[in-house]
């Protein structure tokens, strides 16, 4: 066989790789639209055991019931202009709540803990005032995970002491400044996911459309790698969530897609376009009943501020998946 066709296979089996699958699953549907006008962008959300979502927006946090009915939730005291970012329950029953801003003074840029029923917020941990503390993750011992998109980095907040130390700074993490995906701001390291068995941390670089995979030993970073990465397919990644079988979900904020990656890479895309609007976050359900149904927040920034076409659809959808989610710690 000539040299030309050997290369021309090569290239073929090269552009195959890169294409990811699309499945047949059914589109997502509209669980619950919001009001733009009242500034209800829901950038992160999660769940608690009987089935409410959480959804971070502006300054608050509000709370969808599984019959669809929508309340403020906790109001979180920090700056106007400045946002509530990740949410995750902890093992104590609390709320805990990143808040971030694009200007370091006053500072946003904390931790809090909001109790049960919303009534009493209280400052966890603070943060480089510069950074923009984003996504929450939990390891079994308590401890806080939290991604810094704007310093590059992953803070981690020690349960005994709330002090908050930088636990990986690496250049895998960092938002690309020269050439930004989205057009609001350089974004690095954002969606963070612990594994089935908490052996590797995963987290999402938004500019970069990458997945990097780092090998968690003794509660300390070990190997940092890049397990994804296709600009074409994931640029833009924000929120992560895997299910039970290891499969890793993606909101493709910056494509308004889902996708999914196997544990060999494999892209699989779910769904592209309509009704998904700058998808942000996403989280699996926790009941009986919605265990195989994933939850995506529609953040819908990009169309509020015209850099994306048609008008703002802010919401909560939710998607019939093959698998039930991996249980949040």
């Amino acid at each position: 066989m000539s040299n030309t066709k050997v290369l021309a296979g090569v290239v073929f089996a090269l552009t195959l790789s890169l294409v990811p699958d699309t499945a047949s699953a059914a589109a997502p549907t509209v669980f619950k639209s919001l009001d733009p006008a009242l500034g209800q962008l829901p950038e992160s959300i999660t769940t608690d055991h009987n089935g409410n979502i959480y959804l971070s927006m502006g300054t608050t946090v509000g709370k969808i019931t599984p019959a669809g009915v929508f309340s403020t939730f906790a109001n979180i005291p920090i700056p106007a202009g400045s946002f509530v970012t990740g949410l995750k329950f902890g093992d104590d029953g609390d709320l805990y709540a990143g808040s971030a801003g694009f200007a370091p003074d006053p500072s946003a840029a904390f931790v809090w803990r909001i109790s049960p029923d919303g009534s009493d917020v209280d400052q966890y941990a603070a943060l480089d005032p510069t950074g923009f503390p984003n996504d929450l993750a939990f390891d079994d011992d308590g401890n806080l995970y939290v991604t810094d998109p704007f310093l590059g980095l992953i803070w981690k907040i020690d349960e005994c002491s709330q002090e908050a130390e930088v636990w990986l700074a690496d250049p895998l993490l960092e938002a690309n400044f020269a050439n930004p995906y989205l057009v609001i701001a350089p974004f690095g390291v954002d969606g963070i996911a612990f594994d089935k068995n908490h052996k590797n941390l995963y987290v999402g670089n938004l500019d970069y459309g990458r997945i990097v995979k780092i090998k968690v030993k003794h509660g300390e970073p070990d190997d940092v790698s890049v397990f994804y990465e296709n600009i074409g397919v994931a640029g833009g990644v924000d929120g992560i969530a895997f299910d039970d079988k290891e499969n890793l979900f993606l909101a493709v904020h910056g494509q308004d897609r889902i996708v999914s990656l196997d544990k060999k890479a494999k892209a699989t895309t779910i769904h592209t376009g309509s009704p998904l609007q700058q998808p942000s976050s996403l989280v699996f359900g926790a009941t009986n009943a919605s265990k195989k149904t994933l939850y995506i927040s529609n953040f819908s920034i990009l169309a509020v501020f015209g850099v994306k076409p048609g008008p703002p659809t802010p919401g909560l959808l939710k998607l019939s998946v093959q698998n039930q989610g991996l249980e949040l710690p």
